[in-house]
């Protein structure tokens, strides 16, 4: 009698939680638990109050997984929000391409770039040509579709290289890899396109959009930064737009 009340009594309770904490062990940690609420013991002493603990522990850690599964949910949702949020900040809304704040990053990391030994970029700077004259004309919508067709068009010509709207009718293109190695084939397809949009007869007037481009490559006996690099672009671009003025005044 007392080994089978001791087998019943004692043994049998402390197996029972034994093998209850070993299962435990080894389920997922990422999982509500049931291995404790499941045994039944009445035993009336320290193992049935021993029982009574383990149940109670093993609901506050399914309650903190719970609400750790939870934050962990929302701290997601959160970090995409804020990646959207991010993206949105360097794009711009009419052309869906990066915008004026995501060219100033990426001038800095060119920057920094150069610092290490790397030169091999350029900066092209293309401007929209009679963008004012089409508001006026034909109206904003149809500026805005001039600027979305120009848009499209850098960045079919440019597919290697980073594209920016940077003003109202003004892009910038980071010339890298291919783009910056075939850059005289591209400027010279790049103006053929124009060509195209203005002989096609099936176009509107805003549709055959004019553009003048100019780029220029880094120099490392002249330029000291990336925005040297723009400037020179930039003063390229500007008398490529006096060629194209004076031959339409001819």
């Amino acid at each position: 009698l007392s080994i089978f009340y001791v087998r019943h009594k004692i043994v049998k309770p402390i197996n029972m939680l034994s093998q209850a904490a070993g299962q435990y062990g080894q389920k997922n940690s990422g999982k509500s638990h049931h291995e404790f609420s499941t045994i039944q013991i009445h035993t009336g002493d320290e193992l049935e109050i021993l029982l009574s603990s383990m149940v109670q522990m093993e609901k506050d850690i399914d309650n903190y997984i719970e609400n750790l599964t939870q934050t962990k949910a929302q701290l997601s949702s959160a970090r995409k929000q804020a990646d959207n949020m991010h993206e949105l900040a360097h794009m711009d809304a009419l052309t869906g391409i990066r915008n004026r704040l995501a060219y100033d990053k990426e001038i800095i990391q060119l920057d920094s770039e150069m610092q290490n030994g790397s030169y091999s970029f350029g900066i092209a700077m293309v401007d929209l040509n009679f963008l004012k004259f089409i508001n006026d004309t034909y109206g904003h919508e149809c500026g805005n579709s001039a600027i979305i067709l120009l848009s499209k068009l850098i960045c079919d010509v440019f597919a290697h290289s980073p594209v920016f709207r940077i003003g109202g009718d003004e892009f910038v293109v980071i010339l890298k890899n291919n783009d910056y190695n075939k850059i005289e084939i591209l400027e010279q397809k790049f103006n053929q396109q124009l060509e195209q949009f203005k002989a096609d007869t099936s176009l509107q007037p805003w549709e055959k959009i004019s553009a003048a481009f100019g780029y220029a490559l880094f120099d490392e006996d002249t330029d000291h930064c990336a925005d040297d690099v723009f400037k020179r672009a930039d003063q390229n671009m500007y008398e490529r737009k006096k060629a194209m003025k004076a031959i339409r005044k001819s």
